[in-house]
């Protein structure tokens, strides 16, 4: 059976298919909506799970705005990111879950959801203007964040916010050696060579993740900066393609020779901790850790830090991004005061507040804000984000449904290309684990 399948969910996709998105709406409506209209669900309370985030924070600390407007009460529960992810599934699988809707990271979990049944299509409330929020403006939403939902041509999540990874580098470090901020991989390797040896190696010339699974999303934009993919055309795994095995050996040998020697068993905490602490003269990681990088409480380097996309290589400069977002859970009776509360949740006034906060917006427009650029002490690092939006992949795991399986295959050969191993064989053998995974994923019975 395919994951998370069971005959419970089954049977409530069934019963949701019989149910439009409008179920719970007294009146039909037409035309856009009015202040009247939001108070059509006044009296309905529902219920948020969260990961514990800071836009859960700040929307916690305005959801009586909300509350007041539409008359919609909203619970929100939230967990530490592991804790959450376990309660939200174990919830699910027993098809009784005590929330309407939910955080989720759509790169990470959407497919999985999708195939057991446990996510909303959108389509039918993003259609029906008599739901739209007041002044909304779904196009103002960078396409890459709503696409990260998007599956089969149908919409599953709203953005929260948008991240994507980037190049930190210590401005003082660079320049005490006479080193250019890098703009291609040749200036990646050559910065983080003169560093490391220029300091005798009491500096590391970059630090990046090199922990399994936690390193495949780091990795890949190099990848695909190489000009590698995690499929080639025909759908086949490409892992042990010469661009990707050249992608592969170049991360590794910038750990190997440049980094720490804790890089196998770093995650991002390690790795940027040790780049704030200004131990290392570079980092790549997710553009989110800029409000900890930029911490004077948190960090050493604060304030002498610049930004850039990930270097070109020889396809270009390939990021990616990736998103949390809200889902609606299917079995849900009130959905429409859910979309509503979306809505209202990922609208401009707080997207603004949550990029003034240090959350990436998935919206254009809080990016050239005069709140925002007056208060942004860092054109880079909102430069380099914007870059990297325009541009990125929105796919960022093996595209599989059994995502945790996918990253362990690759993880373990970013692990084995670091500690100096055989690469094209391990490489051959994870194409082939990666092979046999889509194969049974495909052909696992509805």
């Amino acid at each position: 059976m395919k994951p998370f399948r069971s005959v419970l969910t089954v049977l409530t996709l069934v019963l949701v298919l019989l149910i439009s998105c409008g179920r719970e709406r007294a009146v039909p409506a037409s035309g856009p909506v009015a202040k009247g209209r939001l108070r059509d669900f006044s009296g309905t309370e529902i219920s948020l799970i969260a990961n514990k985030h800071p836009w859960v924070d700040l929307i916690r600390s305005r959801v009586h705005e909300f509350s007041e407007t539409t008359g919609i009460s909203v619970s929100i529960t939230e967990y530490p990111e592991d804790q959450f992810r376990t309660k939200r599934t174990v919830e699910l699988l027993s098809g009784l879950p005590r929330f309407d809707l939910y955080m989720i990271m759509p790169g990470n979990s959407l497919d999985a959801y999708l195939d057991a049944g446990w996510i909303e299509a959108l389509d039918p409330c993003m259609e029906d203007s008599s739901l739209a929020w007041p002044d909304y403006d779904m196009g103002d939403i960078f396409t890459t964040a709503l696409d990260v939902g998007v599956r089969g041509g149908r919409h599953y999540t709203l953005p929260i916010m948008l991240e994507t990874s980037l190049l930190a580098y210590n401005k003082e470090i660079l320049a005490s050696f006479g080193i250019s901020p890098p703009r291609s991989m040749e200036q990646l390797e050559n910065a983080a060579r003169r560093v490391w040896e220029g300091s005798s190696g009491r500096v590391y010339g970059i630090t990046m993740r090199g922990k399994r699974g936690a390193a495949t999303s780091q990795w890949i934009d190099f990848a695909r900066s190489f000009g590698g993919n995690w499929l080639d055309d025909e759908g086949n795994a490409a892992i042990h393609s010469p661009e990707a095995l050249r992608s592969l050996r170049f991360y590794a040998d910038l750990l190997k020779r440049y980094g720490p020697a804790s890089a196998p068993s770093n995650g991002w905490y390690e790795s940027t901790s040790i780049f704030m602490q200004g131990r290392a003269a570079m980092v790549y990681d997710a553009s989110v850790f800029k409000s900890n990088y930029e911490n004077p409480q948190m960090s050493d380097v604060a304030g002498k830090i610049g930004y850039l996309p990930i270097p070109e290589g020889p396809a270009g400069s390939v990021p990616h991004v990736s998103s949390w977002g809200l889902a609606i859970y299917p079995g849900s009776e009130k959905k429409d005061a859910c979309w509503l509360f979306m809505q209202w949740a990922t609208s401009r006034d707080y997207a603004l507040e949550g990029l003034l906060a240090g959350i990436p917006s998935a919206r254009q427009s809080v990016w050239k804000h005069p709140r925002f650029l007056a208060a942004e002490s860092s054109t880079e690092w909102a430069q380099s984000s914007l870059d990297s939006y325009h541009r990125a992949s929105t796919h960022w795991n093996p595209p599989v449904i059994d995502v945790k399986r996918g990253r362990e295959i690759a993880g373990n050969l970013i692990v084995l290309a670091i500690l100096g191993g055989d690469i094209p064989a391990a490489a051959q053998e994870a194409s082939r684990q990666l092979d046999r995974l889509i194969r049974m994923e495909k052909s696992s019975p509805e």
